[in-house]
């Protein structure tokens, strides 16, 4: 099976105006990047995403900065939304026509139709960019630059989940994962349903999301059990037996989760950690243990696998700035 098209722009390690001159052309399509304050140099950060069908996910990590998006950049570059959770950092400014401060584990839900003027500290972050033509019942008033703190986790998780199923994700897949993101935003962003939205049918399958999301916050912790994730979603103990039957139970799902995090940070570019610290932080009792279940699950050993992402990426030069202007203009305009 084909993988999809990847995009990945890493300036760590490089000459500081090499790197600033690729940060750039990278977030010139979306903002005006600029220096924090006066004696700054010129901004820099890295990119590594997956362009889903007519989506695009990725992770973004930068130094602090200022983004201005203003009348002339509008006009000049597609109308998409972007839709950025911070893992780490934050920002304060104008987005939407409000001043906005978002921080750790917050999304923020920016209209690419609007101006924007902010100040970022440095962060890492997860970016879902989706051309406004998919969305056409948001058309009306901007976007709410923040959610309620219900809708923000629902989509904090959705965001988490999706950048890592894309580090792996094939062609064949495109089309559903496309459909279920645009479903789920769709739903989640109609007003009319802001106070009964957990009880939305496509939002109620995000308890899945919910559980993942914090199977993977407490990968590394022994007190990782049913009776705490249960607690943390706000299910019984029951429900959640019964959530995860069809995946084998929910402990498995706890050991499957663990083996594919592990398998997606080392696809992904940006990940620099020690396999023995990856084991570790992933939950696993010792190098050997996490060796032979990486094994036993996949055909193959981590460091192999490791090896065979960094000679794919060289291969592919997923680096070239002409890729990305070529892609930007064509998103969400498929045939």
């Amino acid at each position: 099976m084909s993988s999809l098209l990847r995009l990945d722009y890493l300036t760590t390690g490089l000459p500081h105006a090499a790197a600033a001159e690729i940060w750039k052309g990278v977030v010139g399509p979306l903002f005006e990047p600029r220096a924090f304050h006066p004696g700054q140099q010129s901004p820099t950060g890295s990119a590594s995403g997956a362009v889903i069908g007519d989506i695009m996910v990725a992770r973004v990590v930068f130094g602090a900065q200022s983004y201005r998006r203003d009348r002339d950049l509008i006009a000049r570059t597609p109308d998409h939304i972007l839709f950025h959770l911070y893992n780490v950092g934050g920002f304060n400014g104008l987005i939407s026509g409000h001043q906005t401060t978002i921080w750790s584990a917050q999304v923020a839900i920016i209209d690419l139709a609007q101006e924007v003027d902010t100040l970022a500290a440095s962060s890492d972050t997860v970016a879902l960019i989706v051309p406004r033509a998919l969305l056409p019942e948001v058309t009306g008033a901007p976007l709410p630059p923040r959610l309620d703190p219900v809708r923000n986790r629902l989509l904090a998780a959705h965001l988490t989940a999706l950048r890592e199923r894309s580090t792996l994700l094939e062609v064949a897949d495109v089309e559903e994962v496309v459909t279920q993101t645009l479903d789920f935003l769709r739903a989640l962003l109609d007003p009319s349903r802001a106070e009964a939205i957990v009880e939305t049918p496509v939002l109620a399958t995000s308890h899945l999301a919910l559980a993942e999301q914090t199977i993977r916050t407490h990968l590394a912790s022994p007190d990782l059990s049913p009776e705490m994730i249960a607690n943390e979603i706000g299910v019984s103990r029951a429900t959640l037996y019964r959530m995860f039957a069809p995946y084998g139970g929910i402990m498995r799902s706890v050991q499957e989760r663990r083996l594919l995090a592990v398998r997606a940070a080392l696809s992904d570019p940006l990940e620099t950690r020690r396999l023995s610290r990856l084991a570790a932080d992933f939950g696993f009792r010792g190098k050997v243990h996490f060796s032979r279940s990486f094994r036993a699950q996949f055909g193959i050993t981590a460091s192999e696998f490791r090896a065979e992402q960094v000679a794919l990426a060289q291969k592919d030069q997923r680096s070239d700035l002409d890729l990305l202007r070529d892609w930007w203009p064509r998103l969400g305009t498929r045939s």
